[in-house]
Protein backbone atom coordinates (compact mmCIF):
# COMPACT_ATOMS: atom_id res chain seq x y z
CA UNK A 1 0.00 0.00 0.00
CA UNK A 2 1.43 3.45 -0.77
CA UNK A 3 2.21 5.77 2.05
CA UNK A 4 1.96 9.30 1.92
CA UNK A 5 3.59 11.96 4.33
CA UNK A 6 1.78 15.59 4.37
CA UNK A 7 4.58 17.16 2.91
CA UNK A 8 4.35 15.19 -0.05
CA UNK A 9 0.61 15.74 -0.45
CA UNK A 10 1.51 19.32 0.04
CA UNK A 11 4.21 19.66 -3.07
CA UNK A 12 1.64 18.34 -5.25
CA UNK A 13 -0.92 21.18 -4.64
CA UNK A 14 1.98 23.22 -4.70
CA UNK A 15 3.72 22.19 -7.98
CA UNK A 16 2.53 18.91 -9.83
CA UNK A 17 5.89 18.93 -11.85
CA UNK A 18 8.06 19.41 -9.21
CA UNK A 19 5.81 16.73 -7.18
CA UNK A 20 7.03 14.45 -10.62
CA UNK A 21 10.28 14.95 -10.21
CA UNK A 22 10.61 14.38 -6.58
CA UNK A 23 8.16 11.21 -6.28
CA UNK A 24 8.08 9.40 -9.24
CA UNK A 25 11.37 10.19 -11.35
CA UNK A 26 12.88 10.21 -7.64
CA UNK A 27 15.62 12.51 -9.26
CA UNK A 28 18.01 13.44 -6.55
CA UNK A 29 18.65 16.90 -5.99
CA UNK A 30 21.85 18.31 -2.88
CA UNK A 31 20.62 21.92 -3.53
CA UNK A 32 19.23 23.03 0.08
CA UNK A 33 17.92 26.36 1.00
CA UNK A 34 19.85 27.69 4.41
CA UNK A 35 16.73 28.50 6.12
CA UNK A 36 15.98 24.34 5.99
CA UNK A 37 19.62 23.71 6.94
CA UNK A 38 18.99 26.12 9.96
CA UNK A 39 16.06 24.45 11.11
CA UNK A 40 17.41 20.82 11.12
CA UNK A 41 20.31 21.92 12.82
CA UNK A 42 17.88 23.54 15.83
CA UNK A 43 15.63 19.96 15.00
CA UNK A 44 19.12 18.23 16.02
CA UNK A 45 19.84 20.56 19.58
CA UNK A 46 16.08 19.94 20.26
CA UNK A 47 16.13 16.20 19.98
CA UNK A 48 19.73 16.18 21.54
CA UNK A 49 18.34 18.23 24.52
CA UNK A 50 15.32 16.18 25.55
CA UNK A 51 17.19 12.87 25.01
CA UNK A 52 18.79 13.61 27.82
CA UNK A 53 16.47 14.75 30.28
CA UNK A 54 15.21 11.96 31.59
CA UNK A 55 18.54 11.36 33.44
CA UNK A 56 19.82 15.08 33.42
CA UNK A 57 19.58 19.09 31.99
CA UNK A 58 21.71 19.09 29.38
CA UNK A 59 23.80 22.33 29.87
CA UNK A 60 22.96 25.36 27.52
CA UNK A 61 26.82 25.74 26.47
CA UNK A 62 26.59 21.88 25.78
CA UNK A 63 23.58 22.27 23.07
CA UNK A 64 25.14 25.52 21.89
CA UNK A 65 28.33 23.52 20.98
CA UNK A 66 26.82 21.02 19.59
CA UNK A 67 25.07 23.00 17.74
CA UNK A 68 28.15 24.74 16.35
CA UNK A 69 29.50 21.40 15.83
CA UNK A 70 26.84 19.82 14.05
CA UNK A 71 26.64 23.29 11.40
CA UNK A 72 30.18 22.85 10.79
CA UNK A 73 30.21 19.33 9.76
CA UNK A 74 27.38 19.35 7.74
CA UNK A 75 27.52 22.99 5.62
CA UNK A 76 28.00 21.98 1.99
CA UNK A 77 28.21 24.01 -1.53
CA UNK A 78 24.80 23.28 -2.40
CA UNK A 79 23.42 25.31 0.67
CA UNK A 80 21.73 28.27 -0.75
CA UNK A 81 21.12 32.19 0.44
CA UNK A 82 18.73 33.79 -1.69
CA UNK A 83 18.20 36.86 0.10
CA UNK A 84 20.66 39.71 -0.60
CA UNK A 85 23.17 40.91 2.02
CA UNK A 86 23.01 37.58 4.17
CA UNK A 87 25.77 35.53 5.16
CA UNK A 88 25.99 32.12 6.69
CA UNK A 89 27.54 33.66 9.48
CA UNK A 90 24.07 35.53 9.99
CA UNK A 91 21.91 32.22 9.90
CA UNK A 92 24.19 30.55 12.22
CA UNK A 93 23.80 33.41 14.55
CA UNK A 94 20.45 33.40 14.54
CA UNK A 95 20.10 29.75 14.98
CA UNK A 96 22.37 29.97 18.05
CA UNK A 97 19.81 32.64 19.23
CA UNK A 98 16.87 30.48 18.76
CA UNK A 99 18.22 27.71 20.89
CA UNK A 100 19.06 30.46 23.63
CA UNK A 101 16.22 31.69 23.68
CA UNK A 102 14.34 28.45 23.64
CA UNK A 103 16.17 27.27 26.48
CA UNK A 104 16.13 29.93 28.54
CA UNK A 105 11.60 29.80 28.00
CA UNK A 106 11.39 26.28 29.33
CA UNK A 107 14.44 25.66 31.53
CA UNK A 108 14.50 22.75 33.57
CA UNK A 109 12.08 21.04 31.15
CA UNK A 110 9.43 19.72 33.34
CA UNK A 111 6.40 19.88 31.26
CA UNK A 112 5.53 16.11 30.87
CA UNK A 113 7.28 12.79 29.64
CA UNK A 114 9.01 12.31 26.73
CA UNK A 115 7.34 9.69 24.40
CA UNK A 116 9.29 10.05 21.48
CA UNK A 117 11.85 12.59 19.34
CA UNK A 118 11.43 12.55 15.41
CA UNK A 119 9.12 9.51 16.02
CA UNK A 120 8.41 8.47 12.96
CA UNK A 121 4.65 7.02 12.07
CA UNK A 122 2.76 4.78 9.80
CA UNK A 123 -0.82 4.58 9.66
CA UNK A 124 -4.10 3.90 7.76
CA UNK A 125 -6.29 6.33 7.68
CA UNK A 126 -9.31 4.22 7.30
CA UNK A 127 -8.54 0.80 8.97
CA UNK A 128 -8.10 -1.92 5.90
CA UNK A 129 -8.57 0.95 3.26
CA UNK A 130 -5.56 1.72 0.70
CA UNK A 131 -5.13 5.37 2.17
CA UNK A 132 -1.49 5.08 4.10
CA UNK A 133 -0.20 7.79 5.92
CA UNK A 134 3.35 8.63 7.51
CA UNK A 135 5.32 11.26 9.14
CA UNK A 136 7.90 12.47 11.56
CA UNK A 137 6.80 14.26 14.81
CA UNK A 138 9.42 16.27 16.47
CA UNK A 139 8.20 15.75 20.00
CA UNK A 140 5.76 13.21 21.51
CA UNK A 141 4.94 14.54 24.82
CA UNK A 142 2.74 12.94 27.56
CA UNK A 143 1.48 16.00 29.78
CA UNK A 144 1.10 16.01 33.75
CA UNK A 145 -2.70 16.01 32.86
CA UNK A 146 -2.53 12.90 30.73
CA UNK A 147 -2.82 14.33 27.29
CA UNK A 148 -0.77 13.90 24.61
CA UNK A 149 0.95 16.96 23.23
CA UNK A 150 2.32 16.92 19.28
CA UNK A 151 5.10 19.24 19.36
CA UNK A 152 6.33 20.68 16.47
CA UNK A 153 9.43 23.73 16.06
CA UNK A 154 8.91 26.00 13.35
CA UNK A 155 12.03 28.84 12.75
CA UNK A 156 10.55 30.50 10.12
CA UNK A 157 9.99 34.35 10.03
CA UNK A 158 6.45 34.09 9.62
CA UNK A 159 4.01 34.36 12.62
CA UNK A 160 1.08 32.39 11.77
CA UNK A 161 -2.91 33.17 12.99
CA UNK A 162 -4.44 30.98 15.17
CA UNK A 163 -6.94 30.66 12.56
CA UNK A 164 -4.33 29.25 10.21
CA UNK A 165 -3.21 27.06 13.25
CA UNK A 166 -6.65 25.80 13.44
CA UNK A 167 -6.57 24.72 9.68
CA UNK A 168 -3.17 23.19 9.64
CA UNK A 169 -3.28 19.62 7.97
CA UNK A 170 -0.03 18.29 9.00
CA UNK A 171 -0.43 18.30 13.19
CA UNK A 172 -3.78 17.37 12.60
CA UNK A 173 -2.75 14.07 10.50
CA UNK A 174 -0.25 13.60 13.48
CA UNK A 175 -3.15 13.54 15.99
CA UNK A 176 -5.11 10.87 13.61
CA UNK A 177 -1.83 8.89 13.80
CA UNK A 178 -1.22 9.50 17.33
CA UNK A 179 -5.08 8.01 18.09
CA UNK A 180 -4.65 5.28 15.87
CA UNK A 181 -1.30 3.76 17.11
CA UNK A 182 -2.28 4.43 20.93
CA UNK A 183 -6.12 4.15 21.32
CA UNK A 184 -5.65 5.85 25.00
CA UNK A 185 -4.56 8.97 23.39
CA UNK A 186 -7.81 10.01 24.40
CA UNK A 187 -7.08 13.95 24.87
CA UNK A 188 -4.37 15.03 22.03
CA UNK A 189 -3.15 18.91 22.03
CA UNK A 190 -1.25 20.07 18.88
CA UNK A 191 1.75 22.84 20.08
CA UNK A 192 3.59 24.54 18.04
CA UNK A 193 7.07 26.46 19.22
CA UNK A 194 7.50 29.59 16.86
CA UNK A 195 10.92 30.21 17.79
CA UNK A 196 11.78 33.39 15.81
CA UNK A 197 9.23 35.37 17.88
CA UNK A 198 9.85 33.08 21.09
CA UNK A 199 6.27 32.35 20.90
CA UNK A 200 4.05 28.67 21.91
CA UNK A 201 0.55 28.17 20.28
CA UNK A 202 -1.95 25.38 20.52
CA UNK A 203 -4.84 24.16 18.51
CA UNK A 204 -7.29 21.48 19.23
CA UNK A 205 -9.68 19.31 16.98
CA UNK A 206 -12.78 17.70 17.28
CA UNK A 207 -13.58 14.34 16.47
CA UNK A 208 -15.82 15.85 13.35
CA UNK A 209 -13.21 17.90 12.24
CA UNK A 210 -10.55 14.87 12.08
CA UNK A 211 -13.43 13.24 10.13
CA UNK A 212 -13.76 15.64 7.63
CA UNK A 213 -9.55 15.92 7.36
CA UNK A 214 -9.69 12.21 6.54
CA UNK A 215 -12.45 12.96 3.67
CA UNK A 216 -10.05 15.71 2.46
CA UNK A 217 -6.73 13.76 2.45
CA UNK A 218 -8.49 10.80 0.86
CA UNK A 219 -9.87 12.94 -1.81
CA UNK A 220 -6.09 13.81 -2.72
CA UNK A 221 -4.81 10.91 -2.90
CA UNK A 222 -7.27 9.41 -4.68
CA UNK A 223 -6.39 12.91 -7.33
CA UNK A 224 -2.61 12.20 -7.28
CA UNK A 225 -2.86 8.47 -7.83
CA UNK A 226 -5.14 9.38 -10.77
CA UNK A 227 -2.88 12.17 -12.54
CA UNK A 228 -0.95 10.96 -15.32
CA UNK A 229 0.27 14.42 -16.70
CA UNK A 230 2.13 16.48 -14.37
CA UNK A 231 1.75 20.60 -15.09
CA UNK A 232 4.65 23.13 -13.70
CA UNK A 233 2.23 26.04 -11.26
CA UNK A 234 4.32 28.74 -11.41
CA UNK A 235 4.35 30.87 -7.73
CA UNK A 236 6.89 32.54 -5.09
CA UNK A 237 8.02 29.13 -3.79
CA UNK A 238 9.90 28.49 -7.37
CA UNK A 239 12.66 30.86 -5.82
CA UNK A 240 13.67 27.55 -3.88
CA UNK A 241 13.18 25.04 -6.24
CA UNK A 242 16.06 23.25 -7.04
CA UNK A 243 14.63 21.53 -10.31
CA UNK A 244 14.96 24.96 -12.92
CA UNK A 245 17.14 23.23 -15.40
CA UNK A 246 14.21 20.19 -16.11
CA UNK A 247 10.95 22.79 -15.77
CA UNK A 248 10.33 23.82 -18.81
CA UNK A 249 8.48 27.25 -17.56
CA UNK A 250 11.93 28.17 -15.74
CA UNK A 251 13.95 26.88 -18.83
CA UNK A 252 11.85 29.56 -21.27
CA UNK A 253 12.63 31.65 -18.11
CA UNK A 254 16.47 31.58 -18.43
CA UNK A 255 16.75 31.64 -21.77
CA UNK A 256 15.09 35.06 -21.94
CA UNK A 257 17.12 36.29 -19.50
CA UNK A 258 20.22 35.13 -21.37
CA UNK A 259 19.21 36.59 -24.58
CA UNK A 260 18.41 39.97 -22.89
CA UNK A 261 21.67 40.14 -21.21
CA UNK A 262 23.22 39.59 -24.56
CA UNK A 263 21.46 42.22 -26.31
CA UNK A 264 22.40 44.48 -23.44
CA UNK A 265 26.59 43.80 -23.93
CA UNK A 266 25.77 44.09 -27.86
CA UNK A 267 24.27 47.64 -27.86
CA UNK A 268 26.78 48.65 -24.95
Amino acid sequence: MPEYSISQLDKFEECRLQYRFIYVDRIKRYEEGVEAFLGQRFHEAMERLYAERASRVVPLEEILSFYEKNWAEKWHSEVKIRKEGRTAEDYRALGRRFIEDYYRRYHPFEDGRVLGLERYIRFPLVAGRRYGCKGIIDRLMLAPDGAFEIHDYKTGSNLPEQADLDEDRQLALYQIGVQTLWPEAKTVRLVWHLVAFGVEMKSARTPEALEALKKEIMDLIDRVEATTVFEPHESALCNWCPYWDLCPAKKNQIKAETCSTLTLKEES
